[in-house]
């Protein structure tokens, strides 16, 4: 890549490091049939292609977004959309449609990655963050009990720890509803919290290179704020080597330290050139100056050295049992209560 061009290394200051998954996995892989919600956004196709890449992998890529699925298509197959049976409208939202599809496919494992995440949006609209992220995820869990999934990884984001936005706390009870199932069906169901994709679709990295790329101050919200990163690989192989790891409720890549956000706005004027006009818009509703990785309840052990965290929901599931009950009955009021930070967790 041209050193004037943004990488991840370059950026962030340190390298991808990269999983493997062994000759067992990989076989194990290729006796599944395997479902993935979100499959045209920024992390459900890195995961496709990274299970294209493996080979010999039946897997269905769904999504709400036709232009998405149509972009993917092309990476995958250099054909338009629809011409093979790898590719399918889905709404998660809708569960009629979702448990047709899924009772044709016949998954054995389904990849979560569909969701809404961005904060500022969640905060103004939380039954959007209600009914897609909670609810669709509800819709999937039910779906999969019905057919008989044996594995079920729920995408899942750092804001769920210890969350104080819309979007953390439909994300944690996202996870939450997981384990719930998880433990009540006794299948190897799980979520994976993933810090900053790098590159990822309205990421702040995309935001700061426009703005210093066209000459407009960038925007941060305060000179202390950091963030985990990870890189979109990683976030790929931390999800699919979830289906194999046996250990917690919740697995979390190694990410490193957090970075800071203004040294980040740095780096990226250093490389693009320009000037670093930084203005402070303070932080917003639902924000953290830091993130955390797990919260206070969730014992972290080491899944793989180096790589992967595990934590639990033993705890939490317990603390909230009464909120998981109000989101599988569908108590709307009641969670946009909880949404809105009118209720405790």
């Amino acid at each position: 890549m041209d050193k004037n061009e943004p990488s991840y290394e370059n950026v962030l200051g340190r390298s991808l490091r990269a999983g493997i998954f062994s000759t067992a996995e990989v076989e194990s892989l290729r006796s599944e049939r395997i479902l993935i919600t979100g499959a045209g956004g920024s992390i459900g196709s890195r995961i496709a292609i990274g299970l294209a890449h493996i080979g010999g992998i039946h897997f269905l890529n769904t999504d709400r977004d036709e232009s998405a699925l149509h972009s993917l298509s092309l990476k995958l197959t250099s054909t338009a959309l629809f011409e093979g049976q790898n590719f399918l409208l889905l709404d998660i939202r809708d569960k009629e449609g979702s448990l047709e599809i899924a009772k044709e496919f016949k998954p054995t494992v389904i990849i979560h990655a569909a969701a809404l995440k961005h904060l500022s949006v969640l905060e103004k609209q939380p039954r959007e963050a209600l009914l897609t992220n909670i609810y669709g995820t509800l819709n999937l869990l039910e779906i999969a009990e019905e057919i008989g999934v044996h594995r079920f990884i729920n995408i899942s984001t750092d804001k769920a720890a210890s969350p104080v936005s819309v979007l953390g706390k439909s994300k944690y009870l996202a996870e939450l509803l997981t384990t719930r199932f998880k433990k009540s069906l006794d299948r190897g169901y799980t979520s994976v919290r993933f810090g900053n994709v790098y590159g990822s679709r309205g990421s702040v990295i995309e935001t700061f290179t426009d703005q210093i790329s066209r000459g407009m101050p960038v925007t941060i919200t305060n000179p202390d704020v950091t963030r985990y990163f990870m890189h979109p690989d990683e976030a790929a192989y931390l999800t699919i080597k979830s289906m194999f790891i046996e250990l917690g409720d919740v697995h979390l890549f190694n990410m490193g330290e957090p970075v800071l956000i203004t040294e980040i706005v740095s780096r990226l004027v250093a490389i693009l050139g320009g000037h670093n006009n930084i203005i402070f818009t303070g932080l917003r509703e639902g924000e953290k100056v830091a993130e955390d990785l797990f919260d206070g309840v969730e014992n972290r052990v080491v899944a793989i050295p180096d790589l992967i965290e595990s934590g639990d929901h033993n705890i939490a599931l317990r603390k909230n049992l009464a909120l998981v009950e109000k989101a599988i009955s569908r108590d709307s009021v009641g969670l946009l209560d909880y949404l809105r930070g009118t209720t405790a967790p």
